[in-house]
């Protein structure tokens, strides 16, 4: 509360109506990919409602609000941080929002045969190389992905030319997408790099946590990614774009 006390109220009031605004296009984004409400609920009101959560015992120690805002977003990842094993001193764990979520939905999908097997392990498995490529531990921040929104077009991109192969149209290319992407990059860059954290921390042991820290923002935006530009590819053959025109009311009108 102390944050939006040093805003002006037309500010507040624009960030209100910015979020209602991307919330909707994010929900209709969702609902054109074939995403389940479940999955809807998993993948935006869940994460939203743990981060209010989390805010009183995160508390906001930075001033302002930008900085107080992504101050908090990274330590409130930390809340949900669940440990599992030591090793060489460090603690390993994993993130309930960052590695919990895509996993728990991409395994629903491949359960219920809503995306391919096969085309699941290419695309994620390609993802993950190039994820690897692009990341790097930052000291203090853990591992970060340079040019992040690389590897989530590269799912999206071999996912719509998989589908475009035949015998190989009776899936969707969305989820195929986000999926891969998801995965590929909590593989690529944190499960990759498990060796090389805990020896780069090795004189000072930390909590190593796999899909938190920064990777928790890398894995949600490209899902985000993902879709976004499945939503270009599959525009050039389909007219994908019309119903997010129409929420704007920028539709034809009879």
């Amino acid at each position: 509360m102390e944050m939006v006390g040093q805003m002006p109220f037309l500010t507040v009031l624009l960030i209100v109506y910015g979020v209602i605004i991307s919330a909707q296009v994010l929900a209709l984004l969702l609902h054109m990919s074939g995403f389940t409400p479940l999955e809807v609920i998993l993948l935006v009101a869940f994460p939203l409602l743990a981060y209010i959560l989390a805010l009183p015992a995160v508390g906001s120690s930075i001033s302002g609000f930008y900085p107080g805002l992504s101050g908090t977003v990274f330590a409130t990842a930390r809340v949900f941080d669940v440990p599992l094993l030591h090793l060489d001193g460090s603690i390993i764990g994993f993130n309930l929002l960052g590695c919990s979520i895509p996993v728990i939905i991409t395994t629903k999908m491949l359960a219920q045969r809503r995306v391919p097997l096969r085309q699941f392990f290419l695309v994620a498995a390609i993802t993950a190389g190039v994820s690897h490529l692009y990341s790097v531990i930052v000291p203090g921040v853990g591992v970060a992905i340079y040019l992040f929104a690389i590897p989530p077009i590269l799912a999206a991109a071999l996912a719509f030319m998989l589908r475009k192969l035949r015998g190989a149209r009776d899936f969707n290319p969305a989820l195929l997408a986000y999926a891969g992407a998801t995965i590929g990059v909590l593989v690529g860059a944190d499960l990759l790099n498990l060796y090389r954290l805990v020896t780069h921390y090795a004189d000072s042991p930390v909590f190593i946590s796999i899909g938190g820290g920064s990777v928790l923002d890398a894995i949600f935006l490209a899902g985000i990614v993902a879709l976004l530009a499945d939503l270009v590819f599959r525009s050039q053959e389909e007219n994908m774009l019309r119903p997010l025109v129409n929420l704007f009311g920028g539709g034809d009108r009879k």
